[in-house]
């Protein structure tokens, strides 16, 4: 959950500079002390989400003791970055500020909080030289200071009062358990980032925060995270795409680590508080081994339907949407990729939807010559492994490959148990402007699933899209044929077949152990 100010020097840092064997550099130094003057400025905080060293119960931020900001008088391009200490008005919204600059007389200044040694101020009014921790110190009902980035910019009019804004937000999370550490990850392989180093930006009012360097894609929050206590962890402003985590290592002896998968993006706006909510070890919605890490509890549906494998009786739960080539559709009613039976990946690169609602992949996005035909096809004419009856081992089941865990293309019994009228509703309708059927359970309307007419893939083209669906089984029917299920508007079949090279639709499923 990660992104300005004024030059001023202070006497030790000029101090430093200066050298110490040259009487002609002590008389410099004397008369760059000289030119420092004392000066106080009231500083206010945005009441808000608030990101600052404290929250009260209203939360609004509050000044600390030991809160310092870094004041610039206007000098580009120098390193006159002086440091300012709350002097007065401790525990308030706003507070008194006092420190030294160079030019008492500045048309205006800039400040960021927290102070930020070799912090710089460009001739844009941008601050380089700041850092979104990726390591931040948890703090019971807040978060860390040292994170929480604002800007001001004082006007003419009112030079010496500031109004800080923040460049950043807040994530809340509250475990009914306690922790070591708390780790916010943004999706693997993506851009997102969520701390480093950068560059504050004033935007009329607007902080932001431009990365430059070092930068991570996760923030840890390490200390002492106790059970039923809420904290916050300092975020930059953007977008985390779907599939971030949010993982939890308990600190019960053993370390037990509880992850939570997102399957939607979070949207992160600039001074709000994004509450995540309570977490409880016994909840569903951690990440196990079982359920992989690509698919998250929310996109799971059970219908109550068990399966007898090996004797052994075993739940089936649906994904709420398709398989895709890497992973699961984002939403319910895309038609996700095509895939051949036996074939672990689609064989084209991508796809667009055409006018006509149409899947059309351009020419060179083919990576099979000639696309769905038998001679791509991995079980056509080699087809003595895969006889009648026979299930798609791991390493040739598409939604095994692609989710991991206990994910497998359902079986004809499974396509069978799902299209029982009795117990389940299956409604031809339309949604988001795609065809398909509606599944929905008898005894509980929240449990369903949309089945969009996704058609099939037939060489180097799609047929019957938005009329028709082919949902691929794991299981072999004989010769050079497996089942499927296969639908039209006023027409099911669990057990029809088609031929192994066909581009079809893929639905997976989870097989769960009874108790």
């Amino acid at each position: 959950m990660k992104k300005y100010i004024l030059p001023f020097m202070s006497i030790a840092m000029l101090m430093a500079m200066a050298s110490c064997s040259s009487s002609d550099d002590e008389v410099a130094e004397i008369k760059e002390e000289s030119k420092l003057v004392p000066m106080t400025f009231t500083a206010t905080q945005e009441s808000n989400a608030g990101t600052r060293t404290a929250l009260n119960s209203d939360n609004k931020v509050v000044w600390k003791t030991d809160d310092k900001i870094s004041v610039f008088d206007g000098v580009a391009g120098t390193d006159y970055n002086h440091e300012f200490s709350l002097s007065s008005d401790e525990g308030s919204t706003s507070g008194s500020f006092t420190g030294e600059v160079l030019n008492q007389d500045a048309t205006f200044y800039y400040a960021v909080y927290p102070y930020t040694e070799g912090a710089t101020l460009a001739s844009d009014g941008s601050v380089s030289g700041i850092t979104l921790p990726a390591e931040q110190t948890a703090t019971k009902d807040s978060f860390d200071p040292n994170a929480a980035l604002m800007m001001a910019v004082s006007t003419t009019e009112n030079k010496n009062q500031l109004e800080f804004k923040n460049a950043i937000s807040l994530v809340k999370v509250t475990p009914k358990f306690s922790c070591t550490k708390i780790e916010l990850e943004a999706a693997e392989g993506s851009s997102d980032i969520l701390a480093g180093k950068g560059t504050l930006k004033w935007n009329n009012g607007e902080p932001t925060i431009n990365f430059t360097g070092d930068t991570y894609n996760k923030i840890t929050l390490t200390g002492s995270i106790t059970q039923g206590n809420s904290y916050y962890i300092v975020v930059p402003t953007g977008t985390l795409n779907r599939m971030w985590k949010i993982t939890f290592t308990a600190d019960d002896g053993t370390n037990t680590v509880y992850t939570r998968y997102c399957s939607k993006p979070l949207t992160i706006e600039r001074n709000k508080i994004i509450d995540l909510g309570v977490f409880e070890t016994s909840s569903l919605f951690w990440a196990d081994a079982h359920r992989g890490y690509k698919v998250t509890y929310e996109q799971e549906v059970d219908f109550g339907i068990t399966v007898e494998i090996d004797g052994v009786n075993k739940k089936v739960i649906f994904a709420n949407a398709n398989l895709t080539a890497t992973g699961l559709a984002e939403k319910e009613t895309d038609f996700g990729d095509y895939f051949a039976w036996g074939a672990t990946t689609p064989w084209y690169t991508s796809y667009i939807i055409d006018e006509y609602g149409k899947p059309k992949v351009e020419d060179d996005n083919w990576e099979k010559t000639g696309g769905y035909m038998p001679n791509n096809a991995p079980f056509f004419y080699n087809s003595t492994k895969y006889t009648t009856g026979n299930t798609l081992e791991e390493a040739d089941d598409a939604a095994n490959v692609k989710l991991g865990g206990d994910w497998q293309l359902p079986t004809k019994e499974i396509w069978q148990a799902l299209y029982n009228t009795d117990k389940y509703e299956w409604q031809w309708t339309t949604q988001d402007g795609y065809n398909g059927y509606k599944v929905t359970s008898k005894t509980d309307n929240t449990k369903t699933i949309f089945l969009p007419a996704a058609g099939w893939g037939s060489q180097t083209s799609f047929d019957c899209v938005g009329s028709h669906g082919v949902y691929l089984s794991g299981t072999a029917d004989s010769g050079t044929r497996d089942y499927a299920l296969n639908f039209i508007s006023d027409f099911v079949t669990a057990t029809a077949n088609s031929g192994r090279f066909t581009g079809c639709s893929v639905r997976p499923v989870r097989l769960v152990a009874v108790d």
